[in-house]
């Protein structure tokens, strides 16, 4: 399971990278995504799973997913 969960949390931060690099993005349906990452790597963190070398283990180390993601963003 916690393998499972890692792998379902990289999946969703992989989408929501990619929709930060769209010039147009859906705004609700990317919000939607960066909150469902943030609750997975939440969870990731409160169950003491391993997110060594994952993109969680980056959202971790830049504080939330929101920040995380700032680097994606298509100005």
């Amino acid at each position: 399971p916690e393998m499972a969960l890692a792998y379902i949390t990289d999946c969703n931060l992989a989408t929501v990278c990619s929709m930060a690099m769209m010039k147009k993005r859906p705004k609700h349906e990317f919000e939607r995504q960066m909150s469902i990452a943030q609750s997975s790597v939440t969870w990731m963190q409160e169950f003491g799973i391993d997110f060594t070398g994952t993109r969680a283990q980056d959202v971790v180390e830049a504080g939330s997913v929101e920040a995380w993601v700032e680097r994606f963003l298509e100005k």
